[in-house]
């Protein structure tokens, strides 16, 4: 499965990233906390909490916040993530796997439960500071306002 960038839409990005990537754009972000969603346009849970995430960048963004997300869409669907991506305002650094649906993308991206939505906390140093697994299920929103605030005081 390829991979092919999309042109931008307005401010909004999404440019394909492997699991490596992945480290070096929380790499870019040291000094500030930064939290990675994992989600795709085919779950449910994760459609619900992305606004919410985005809210968060808003809000806290100017306090050291640094938001990244990750689409595990199959790369043919990028055009509807884009979309999405427009849709809900994610100025946000947003990447595509290239990996598709799958165990794949869960096994490079060391997501245990194989479940989105799936949301990483890293502190002011890059280090893993927590980890909201859902089991498919819905993630409590308050409890990832208070794991990032708490890094951010």
């Amino acid at each position: 499965m390829q991979c092919q960038p999309l042109p931008p839409a307005g401010e909004v990005t999404l440019r394909c990233m492997d699991a490596a990537g992945l480290a070096e754009a929380i790499e870019e972000h040291r000094g500030q906390v930064v939290l990675v969603d994992f989600w795709a346009t085919w779950c449910g849970p994760c459609l619900e909490l992305f606004p919410h995430t985005m809210e968060l960048q808003r809000r806290l963004g100017d306090r050291g916040l640094a938001v990244i997300t990750v689409s595990l869409d199959d790369p043919d669907n990028r055009p509807a993530v884009q979309k999405f991506l427009v849709q809900n305002a994610a100025t946000t650094k947003n990447f595509l796997s290239p990996y598709g649906v799958g165990p794949a993308a869960f096994s490079a991206f060391g997501i245990e439960d194989g479940a989105l939505p799936h949301v990483r906390i890293y502190d002011r140093q890059g280090k893993l500071h927590r980890t909201f697994q859902s089991g498919g299920k819905t993630i409590n929103a308050q409890k990832i306002d208070e794991a990032v605030e708490k890094l951010l005081k």
